[in-house]
């Protein structure tokens, strides 16, 4: 072969491997594009923002809000359909209750914790193009406060309101308030638009990555905002659909028409987790299951000896782990998800020879029969409480009552000596703190404990000083409380982004999706 054949073939050569090396780099793209979509992820996502034109829709137990108006509406059906997803506040939370920034990006506390100093986040408008500043959460805070909004309790310590530019609120206190930033989490902190003239009973305008495209008593659809200021909702449509009971939502969670349902018992659930194509899961709430104590004068639990050796003869811990509800036994009255949460099941562990020894102090006679008041739904529960406090040779009488409602209705009344019951409220442990509360349970230690907790000036004194309260009124057995309570939710197979915990009060849907 002369020179020029080789050259030529070389030459040949040399383009058969570009042709190879093109081929092959063009392959190797396809293959990662197809291994990202097997794996649900977008290969755009890096450069913008995940969003679909898919429709999720929610079942929930219970009644819709009777108005859209989350400044006056009771109950917590609204937030949790409205807040976080059409309202935003100035500071938000996590999922585990942990603040974070919402439209504030940032805040910084003075030294003595009378003055809050908040930095806004730029660009951020409601969803009727108007934009959101400084003015606008001046103006809600102040018409909260003078209008007795919903939250505004959490705010009567607020002396003086200000910004100082369109960018900074500035919020000044006559006293130390350490928990103002919990509150300007919920919907005392909800900024409006002060431009809005709608009816807020029937429309919803918000900076939220939703809003409200229609509402009535069986169902809300939240439309995504597509001007959102943040990262735009993934799923362009949710709909909450409100069901009167149980079975009904059950039933439509097998036949396909909901992808998530909520709350449910933990027998639904276990009946819907062996539904093909669905799965269930649980989350924590705030909510507290406890034996509640009648610490007034005319109850066998006014002495502090009888209500101690009542604890050592309650097996909290077995309990807990028989009960298909129970997250973890508690111990105090403060709930995981709460500031000043310790573990203080150690405090009176199942013991009952001491129990025993400590009843011995009394005459046989001296304990009048202990009434023990429980919903149906915790009969068992009763059961082993009525046996153990017989161990104690002490006589119980067991009464169960329809609903937790009707055991709220004796406890207010007074008419209890044990009720099994339930605390769901954030903060609720305060309620140790009064003797006029309807546990009647007085203790001056534990009241400055508190109050020392509501002077504090930073968060870590807080959490302290809490501490240090849940301790005094759990080791003066105030009550005994027995654990903290999961909250199920059933979902369909194709559901990513969903929330699990505290869903009874904010289901965040931003993140929700058909996958």
């Amino acid at each position: 072969m002369d020179e020029n054949g080789r050259k030529r073939n070389l030459k040949d050569e040399a383009t058969r491997w570009l042709i190879f090396l093109g081929v092959a780099a063009v392959l190797s793209v396809m293959l990662w594009l197809g291994l990202s979509l097997v794996e649900h992820k977008n290969p755009i996502t890096s450069f913008g923002t995940l969003s679909s034109n898919s429709s999720v829709t929610i079942g929930i137990e219970g009644k819709a809000p009777e108005s859209l108006d989350i400044r006056t509406e009771q109950g917590t059906a609204v937030e949790q359909a409205l807040l976080g997803n059409v309202y935003e506040t100035l500071v938000s939370r996590s999922d585990t209750n942990k603040l974070q920034p919402g439209i504030a990006s940032s805040w910084q506390i003075s030294d003595d914790g009378l003055t809050y100093t908040f930095a806004l986040r730029d660009g951020m408008t409601f969803s009727n193009g108007h934009k959101l500043d400084s003015s606008d959460v001046v103006w809600s805070l102040q018409n909260t406060i003078n209008n007795h909004y919903a939250g505004s309790d959490q705010l009567g310590d607020l002396k003086e309101i200000t910004n100082p530019n369109a960018d900074t609120v500035s919020v000044t206190l006559s006293k130390p308030n350490p928990r103002l930033l919990r509150a300007l989490a919920g919907r005392a902190g909800v900024v409006y638009d002060q431009e809005n003239k709608a009816d807020y009973a029937k429309t919803a305008v918000g900076s939220g990555p939703f809003t409200v495209s229609d509402a009535s008593k069986s169902q809300i659809v939240l439309q995504r905002n597509d001007s959102y200021w943040g990262s735009k909702a993934v799923s362009s449509q949710v709909t909450l659909y409100y069901y009167g009971d149980e079975d009904a939502m059950a039933n439509a969670m097998k036949a396909g028409k909901i992808d998530m349902a909520l709350p449910l018992s933990a027998s639904a659930a276990d009946g819907l987790g062996k539904t093909d194509g669905i799965s269930t899961v649980s989350g924590i709430s705030f909510d507290k299951v406890l034996l509640a104590f009648n610490n007034d004068g005319n109850s066998p639990f006014s002495d502090e000896q009888i209500r101690k050796m009542t604890r050592y003869a309650i097996d909290a811990q077995s309990i807990a782990k028989n009960s298909p509800d129970a997250y973890a036994v508690l111990g105090g009255p403060i709930s995981p998800l709460e500031d000043g949460y310790e573990d203080l099941s150690g405090l009176y562990p199942y013991n009952l020879e001491q129990g025993q020894q400590m009843r011995s102090y009394f005459g046989a006679n001296y304990i009048a029969p202990i009434d023990i008041l429980v919903p149906k739904q915790y009969k068992s529960i009763g059961d082993t409480v009525k046996t153990a406090i017989e161990s104690l040779n002490v006589g119980a009488n067991l009464e169960v009552l329809d609903s937790a409602a009707e055991v709220t209705e004796r406890m207010n009344a007074g008419t209890y000596n044990i009720a099994l019951t339930t605390m769901s409220d954030e903060g609720d442990a305060n309620v140790f703190a009064s003797g006029q509360s309807v546990f009647h349970f007085e203790n001056g230690d534990a009241q400055q404990a508190y109050a020392n907790a509501m002077a504090a000036t930073n968060d870590n004194d807080y959490q302290a000083r809490m501490h240090d309260y849940a301790r005094i009124v759990s080791e003066d057995a105030a009550s005994d409380w027995l654990y903290t309570r999961k909250n199920f939710i059933a979902v369909s197979d194709q559901l990513q982004g969903y929330p699990k915990n505290l869903t009874d009060r904010l289901l965040p849907l931003s993140k929700v999706r058909l996958g």
